[in-house]
Formats: structure tokens, sequence, C-alpha cells
């Protein structure tokens, strides 16, 4: 009983934290920032028991305005091959489409990934991704590197509840332009995670998202959605 008091004593300031983000989202949107929702279905697996070898399907929808416009779809998919019990490299396929007020924007990426993670009860993940992206209107192909580094620790061990926090940067390695090379976009997020069944899991929390573009720099501020399922 003292140790379930405990992990809701620890778990409430980060909720209470959380909600008061997003109620003061619309407040942020006046001055200037938009709140967004991002959500994800990120399903995954391995090929055979016991192998080397996974899989993971992500389905993801972003939205702007709130929820009030469509602004992005994606499929992708990765396969990914543990080198040793910490770390593992991934190759992988996205399509996504991008509703923008000026029109359709479909676009297909290639992924390379490697990934590293340490630790039990607090565990620190690493991964660098790189983009290769081909985007209706752009001549050339444009290449991309996200590194991020994401960092869990447990709230309440009983019930399944983690803290979770990231930090993920994209950094525009190409261009047809050379002044937009460099960084696109920072993505810090703060939120929780649990886990419902032994097969699936949620995770909930705000997104800070800082973009450069040409028509200048924008802060959105997001709800973030995740269920993942291992099948």
């Amino acid at each position: 009983m003292t140790r379930q008091r405990n992990g809701r004593r620890n778990v409430m300031p980060l909720v209470w934290f959380l909600m008061a983000l997003w109620e003061a989202a619309p407040a942020a949107a006046q001055a200037g920032a938009e709140p967004r929702i991002w959500t994800n279905v990120s399903m995954q697996g391995r090929f055979e028991p016991g192998s080397a070898w996974r899989w993971t399907a992500d389905s993801i929808v972003l939205t702007r305005e709130g929820a009030g416009a469509l602004d992005s779809l994606a499929e992708q998919f990765i396969v990914t091959r543990n080198l040793t019990e910490r770390s593992s490299v991934g190759v992988g396929y996205a399509y996504a489409a991008g509703f923008p007020d000026a029109g359709l924007l479909l676009e297909h990426r290639f992924v390379q990934q490697y990934a590293w993670s340490g630790g039990v009860k607090r565990r620190v993940s690493l991964r660098n991704r790189v983009e290769e992206r081909f985007v209706t209107g752009k001549g050339a192909m444009l290449l991309r590197v996200r590194p991020q580094v994401r960092v869990t620790w447990p709230l309440d061990a009983k019930s399944g509840l983690r803290g979770v926090a990231s930090d993920e940067l994209f950094v525009q390695a190409s261009s047809a332009t050379p002044a937009s090379w460099g960084l696109d976009n920072n993505r810090m997020s703060l939120g929780i995670a649990r886990t419902v069944t032994p097969r699936n899991a949620v995770e909930i929390g705000y997104l800070n998202v800082y973009a450069h573009g040409a028509s200048g720099n924008r802060t959105s501020h997001v709800l973030s959605v995740t269920l993942m399922v291992a099948l």
C-alpha cells in the first residue's frame, strides 16, 4: 500500500505538469505558437522467435490548428538487426503525404539508423538516423540527419508507469539552397508511458517543436500520443 501511494505521489506532479502545458497551449497560440496533436500506432515484432532480426511499422497522423486540420500522414517500415545486446542497425522506407495550405506534398523516404541503449531501471537510448528524401517539387534528393537521445525511468513499478524525456534534432545535410543547410527542426518531449498488457503500451506527453523555415521560425506545442503493439 505504501509503495502504491508513493508511486501515485511520484506520478501526479508529472501528470499535472503535462495538463498545465496543454491548457496553456491556446494562449501560446495567440502569441505565435501553434497547438497540435500527433498520434502514432507503432507495431513491432521479430521475424522468428529469438531472432536478431526485428521489424517496426509506424502509422503516423499529424494535425495542426489543434486537431482542426490534417497536416501529414505517413507510413514507415523499418527492419533492424541486433549487433549486441545493446546496439542495432536498421534500414527502412517511408511514404508520407503533407497537406500544407499551398497544396499536396508527397515524399518517398529511405532510412538508415544505428541505435544503442543502456541501463535497466533508468534507461538511456541513443539513435542516429539518416534519411534520403524525395519530395514533390524538389529537383534533387534531400539528405537529413536525425540524432536523438531518450531517457526513461520508473515512476510506479506496480502499475508499469515510466517517465519519458527525449530530444531529437533534424539537420539538413544537403539542399538546393545552401542557406537552408543546418538545423531544421528540434523536438523536445516530456511524458509518461504505461504498460497496459505484456504486449501493449501507451505513451502520452508534451512535445515542444521548434521549426526553422524560409518564412521564419515557428514553435508548436504538441500533444503526442503513441500506442505500441508487440506481435
